[in-house]
């Protein structure tokens, strides 16, 4: 398959591969099931060798795009959206499924109000009825200090804009394997980018043994603390009014007790949260 250049999509879904087994199809099923119809499914297979992705040579569908590149997940990520033609780009895995109406809903959200940039949803657990990532909801700006709790957008369900990745020159870092959307999303913030959470499930989520989350776990846990640090020392520099010096001289006071194990990383960085909600809060006011 040849990635036409004839035709303007509007969505670009790009479906990350890498020995997917029996799960791709049904993944690339649910994509062409969509009640919205103008997008391109990039299918990029990161150096497979099971063969996984030789059923879409019997796809009839133009919308469909094969690409094939040397195995190396960041790279191949970071190709796709230096390829894709769509005003937004949408992120898939190759072991979930869309629910139908999944990019008819984030298409209109993002085409309602030019000012977000990513739109997320929850997602639900194949198979059960267990939601993950519910709770924030809507319109959120800013969104930098609760990514210091951790990382609540699911990769697999984020739409974003392709200008805007485009004009700050934004794209998954290889330094940050294993948590590269983590990472993304907090660039994002740090530009005071717009976030929105469609308050359902609009993926199915496939829980696995071959997931990053569980055989890369303790990486993807040190990288994320780095991305954490970043973040907050982002956040303490920038200015607040009159808070900046008592937001370091608090710093200082917790990273001596931190290192005297009286206080651990989390309640440093729930504490941090906490802040700077009120702070946000203060100036909506």
């Amino acid at each position: 398959m040849k990635h036409k250049k004839d035709k303007n999509p509007i969505v670009s879904v790009l479906l990350s591969v890498y020995n997917a087994g029996k799960y791709l199809q049904e993944s690339v099923e649910s994509i062409l099931r969509q009640t919205y119809t103008m997008f391109e499914l990039l299918v990029l297979d990161d150096g497979s060798t099971d063969g996984c992705a030789d059923f879409l040579n019997h796809i009839i569908d133009e919308r469909v795009h094969l690409i094939k590149r040397k195995h190396n997940y960041i790279a191949t990520l970071n190709y796709g959206l230096s390829i894709a033609r769509g005003r937004y780009i949408a992120r898939m895995d190759a072991d979930d499924k869309m629910f139908p109406t999944r990019l008819e809903e984030q298409v209109a959200v993002l085409e309602a109000d030019k000012n977000i940039m990513i739109c997320a949803s929850y997602m639900q657990r194949m198979g059960g009825g267990d939601v993950y990532n519910s709770g924030l909801k809507g319109k959120i700006k800013p969104f930098a200090h609760i990514l210091l709790l951790g990382n609540f957008i699911a990769h697999p369900t984020v739409m974003l804009r392709t200008d805007y990745l485009r004009a700050h020159q934004l794209k998954y870092r290889p330094k940050y394997i294993y948590a590269e959307d983590y990472k993304l999303w907090s660039d994002i913030a740090c530009l005071d980018g717009v976030l929105y959470i469609i308050p359902k499930p609009l993926l199915e989520y496939r829980i696995s043994e071959g997931q990053v989350s569980r055989v890369h776990n303790q990486q993807q846990i040190e990288t994320a603390g780095r991305i954490r640090n970043e973040l907050l020392n982002f956040l303490i520099k920038k200015k607040y009014h009159c808070y900046t010096e008592h937001l370091k001289m608090l710093f200082k006071a917790y990273a001596l007790l931190n290192e005297n194990k009286l206080l651990d990383d989390e309640y440093i960085f729930y504490g941090y949260y906490k802040i700077f909600s009120r702070i946000y809060a203060e100036d909506e006011h």
